[in-house]
């Protein structure tokens, strides 16, 4: 279930990090029980690994990120380790005691993440020193975007941040946000002297990357109906960047193309997503807030294909391994989609560790000593690099598999 939280605007003045939440109502579509299907391609365990307690509670997107001959990964409780590829061992650990919201941005021979309080944090990706910490007083939920010697983020109160690589605040550019929105943020993406963000009001704007000057803006979602929640229109996904045109998607709005040359729209056509989408043989690939995976052609948006067999089941952000579409589901699948037709092609679960148990109290009753066990679903974006795909579920483990020969 989507968690919403209620943004009041006499509030973002004091930027809580702990804005009131409240739940969405209930989906009408339950999830569909996974069948059977003529499997092409497999997937092999190379290793799994617990990453500290686990992700937490409030939905954080604490995506692992491989760079170079390194996985670097963190908990919602502030621990960040780098353990290599190909062995699964520890090769340094960091605990900053605090708690994480957005993580892990590599770039050069800095790692980034950013916690609760609003700080983002730069490492060193050799050893795990701590090279510096800015505050932009509201919390951040996407791992920062690197470009050149400029990291650019999105915090919660509807802000876009540029900061140089020495954490000094460049400029900042503050959206109109709405009274509700979802809770999550895009991330921003650059192009030439660009940088574009999207934002909870439906807007996508392409600003100066020198002084924050606005471009060009241009509208995905517009705002319906009598209840708040009704008028949702948050871009919370990916934003895709193909040649000269910018594909982006919305919820309760409209995924849309926009020619990056000129900021003016190409098409749009209704759809909701909470995520972005990924191109591939000419086509657009989607997954609904219904967990509808679908196609649709990249220069007209019109319908190709769409695959209901994974509905309802919660599915992450996809994206591509090998020649496949890769999604993962809140049991902790992951499943591999043909991108010409839909059909499945693979599928493989994350594993789990054992349950613990021990004994506590004055009657010695067993229970189990991991809370982070309860949990195998999987809500972070797949890693992919090469032959390898990397997941980590809800409770923190990690695990590599690397695809069959």
């Amino acid at each position: 279930m989507r968690l919403l939280f209620a943004v009041l605007l006499a509030g973002l003045a004091a930027c809580s990090s702990n804005p009131k939440q409240e739940e969405a109502e209930p989906a009408e579509i339950g999830p569909k029980e996974l069948t059977s299907f003529e499997e092409e391609v497999s997937l092999n365990h190379v290793w799994d690994k617990q990453i500290g307690k686990g992700l937490g509670k409030a939905f954080a997107g604490l995506r692992p990120t491989i760079q170079g001959d390194k996985v670097f990964a963190a908990d919602a409780f502030g621990l960040l380790q780098a353990i290599d590829l190909e062995s699964g061992d520890v090769v340094w650990e960091q605990d900053l005691q605090t708690e994480l919201t957005a993580a892990v941005s590599v770039a050069k021979d800095l790692a980034f993440v950013a916690s609760a309080n609003g700080d983002v944090i730069a490492l060193d990706i050799n050893d795990g020193s701590q090279r510096w910490s800015s505050s932009l007083n509201s919390e951040v939920l996407t791992a920062p975007v690197v470009s050149g010697d400029v990291l650019a983020l999105q915090t919660i109160d509807g802000k876009l941040h540029l900061l140089d690589l020495d954490g000094k605040t460049l400029w900042s550019y503050d959206s109109n946000l709405p009274a509700l929105t979802l809770r999550g943020t895009s991330a921003p993406v650059f192009y030439n002297d660009t940088v574009i963000a999207a934002f909870a009001n439906g807007k996508v704007v392409g600003l100066s990357v020198k002084d924050g000057a606005i471009l060009w803006n241009e509208r995905v979602g517009v705002p319906a109906g009598r209840s708040e929640l009704e008028r949702l229109v948050d871009v919370d996904g990916s934003l895709l960047i193909r040649d000269d045109q910018l594909y982006v998607s919305g919820y309760q709005g409209h995924i849309a193309a926009i020619d990056l040359r000129s900021g003016k729209m190409m098409w749009k056509r209704e759809a909701s997503s909470y995520h972005g989408p990924i191109y591939g043989l000419g086509n657009l690939y989607m997954v609904s807030a219904d967990d509808l995976l679908m196609a649709f052609d990249d220069r007209s948006g019109s319908d190709v294909w769409a695959m209901a067999e994974l509905q309802g089941r919660k599915l992450s952000e996809p994206v591509f391994f090998n020649s496949y579409i890769a999604v993962s589901d809140f049991e902790g699948y992951i499943h591999l989609v043909k991108q010409l037709d839909g059909a499945l092609a693979g599928r493989e679960q994350v594993a789990r560790p054992a349950l613990d148990w021990v004994r506590t109290g004055s009657y010695g009753k067993k229970h189990p000593s991991r809370y982070f066990s309860k949990d195998p679903g999987l809500r972070t974006k797949l890693q992919v690099k090469d032959s390898y795909i990397l997941a980590i579920n809800n409770s923190g483990f990690l695990n590599l598999f690397q695809l069959a020969q």
